[in-house]
């Protein structure tokens, strides 16, 4: 896949999030043309459930290797699962440091996925300051004389962190009569980096943003229904039907919107539609074979 397609793809199936389309190409674009990046690439992924933020990472797996997330470059590490005691924190560290030195080694364009960041262990990301900053070589883990490429890499973080801020961000513009495309990165990059910060979680006065390692915020704003009624159309067509509005409404019957008064939001974003989309067919089609 070239970065031509991927731009096609994530304008057809990215729904409402202008901002991070062109973030994300552009800073893709910027990373893999240079021969000779000054860093690795890293990005933080902001924003309330349901949104795209999986989404984006698989879709750039699948630009940079043929087996997509399946390959042996992409690492995805789950802070809930993965990482789930504080008082492990060290032994973690030290592991995760193993496993990208032995995977750098192999392949200096590596992806590494960081899920549910506000879940890990505090401390534990600073142990990748050293693979985000401006370094050229990192010595080996094991042999002091061998060292890796660290700039060709790509970092994601993945976080539900300061998705209250993003959506009463988005609100108050609203209310301003701003319009949802007029939304600018600015006005939401420090806002996510400070409560990141500050949060709970594995950013909290974590050292990869107080070393200024991270290149890009990338808020991933909340969706209104017209996104939403995109997603169960695509959710239908991709397993053959061709939905009506009646089919449409249904779906939307299972999305609660908010914040009070205006709802304008779906709280879960498209997450959980495909399955409320599977029950729907398996539903008509067991009442058609019933009559």
């Amino acid at each position: 896949m070239t970065i031509l397609e991927l731009d096609t793809i994530l304008h057809k199936e990215l729904y409402g999030q202008e901002i991070v389309h062109r973030i994300v190409i552009n800073a893709l674009r910027g990373h893999l043309t240079s021969s000779n990046p000054p860093k690795a690439l890293s990005m933080s992924f902001h924003g309330p459930p349901g949104t795209g933020k999986t989404y984006m990472t698989q879709m750039i797996a699948k630009f940079l290797y043929k087996k997509g997330d399946q390959s042996e470059f992409y690492h995805f590490f789950n802070g809930r699962n993965d990482f789930p005691l504080q008082e492990k924190v060290n032994d973690y560290k030290e592991e995760l440091y193993k496993i990208i030195i032995n995977s750098l080694q192999k392949c200096e364009r590596s992806m590494f996925v960081f899920d549910e960041v506000d879940k890990m262990p505090e401390g534990l990301l600073n142990v990748l300051v050293p693979f985000l900053d401006y370094n050229t070589w990192v010595k080996s883990w094991r042999h002091a004389s061998y060292s890796v490429n660290t700039r060709k890499a790509i970092y994601i973080f993945l976080s539900n962190t300061g998705s209250t801020r993003i959506i009463q961000h988005l609100l108050t513009l609203w209310e301003k009569g701003k319009l949802r495309t007029m939304a600018r990165i600015q006005d939401f990059e420090n806002l996510i980096s400070v409560g990141a910060f500050n949060e709970k979680g594995g950013f909290y006065h974590s050292d990869t943003i107080d070393s200024n390692v991270i290149d890009h915020y990338v808020p991933f704003l909340p969706l209104e229904e017209k996104h939403v009624k995109r997603c169960l159309k695509r959710a239908f067509k991709d397993r053959g039907v061709e939905p009506t509005d009646e089919m449409i409404e249904e779906g939307l019957s299972h999305v609660t919107f908010g914040p009070p008064p205006h709802n304008l939001y779906a709280y879960a974003g498209c997450k959980r539609l495909e399955q409320k989309v599977a029950a729907n067919i398996y539903a008509r089609r067991k009442e058609k074979l019933e009559f």
